[in-house]
């Protein structure tokens, strides 16, 4: 696990996105092992990193990390984070746009999209990046938004009163697409992959700052975890209705 920083160095968004407490995340991790043993050794790139708390979670498990961002913010408190925690040797960061990944072809074994390619322009584009760098045989792990949800209901008062303002202080984020089952199976058929699974996270979803005012996110956590599993293993069509949708895919 990554070490822990304590202390006023860090914003709580920031340590929020070091713990992982998003649910995309804790379902892009559950993907990734179900088809790896560990992340040792691993080459990982992230499409949209932002402070890069999935990297340093990898990288703490020995993998060889590079964490790309649109954002000069997010990749500036990445580094900075990276340092901190005594990463440098393991991590990069970059600052580039998912449309136009500044790779060669077949450099990673992993890579990871989280919650990102809703906010890219031309995000077809985009995820045929993510397959081009990837290694025949290697993984594109990614999760978007479900407006067939009960995020709806967030997206409706986005539309209204826009991000909030933490959100447009630290990153470069705008609601520019909407997900769905059917959109994203779309979009995973033009490329030369096999789909290893499909999955749904956070099926009793309120905004973050609701659920900590509450007091209810770990209560919500258990909950959904519950409501997941149990929608999987009876191949229920509801397991489609979850916040977020994650796509496990392999290059052929």
């Amino acid at each position: 696990m990554v070490r822990k920083v304590t202390g006023d160095r860090i914003s709580d968004l920031v340590r929020r996105k070091i713990r992982l407490d998003d649910f995309w995340y804790r379902l892009i991790i559950k993907m990734l092992r179900s088809v790896v043993r560990g992340f040792d050794g691993k080459r990982i790139l992230e499409v949209g990193c932002g402070f890069g708390g999935f990297c340093l979670y990898v990288a703490s498990a020995g993998a060889n990390v590079i964490g790309l961002d649109v954002s000069s913010k997010a990749i500036h408190k990445a580094k900075n984070l990276a340092k901190q925690l005594k990463f440098q040797g393991q991590m990069d960061f970059v600052i580039a746009d998912a449309q136009f990944l500044p790779f060669k072809g077949h450099t990673s074994e992993i890579v990871v999209c989280a919650e990102t390619l809703e906010h890219v322009p031309d995000y077809e584009r985009a995820f045929s990046e993510l397959v081009r760098v990837t290694e025949n045989l290697g993984y594109v792990c990614l999760t978007v938004p479900n407006l067939l949800s009960t995020l709806l209901y967030e997206y409706i008062v986005l539309i209204l009163i826009g991000q909030p303002q933490y959100v447009k202080n630290e990153l470069c984020l705008e609601k520019e697409h909407v997900f769905h089952i059917f959109k994203l199976r779309k979009l995973l058929d033009k490329e030369n992959i096999k789909v290893t699974m499909i999955r749904c996270t956070d099926f009793l979803h309120f905004p973050p700052r609701v659920r900590e005012a509450l007091k209810i996110s770990e209560l919500l956590k258990v909950i959904s975890q519950n409501i997941e599993d149990y929608l999987e293993t009876h191949d229920l069509p509801l397991k489609y209705l979850g916040a977020n949708i994650g796509v496990l895919v392999r290059k052929e």
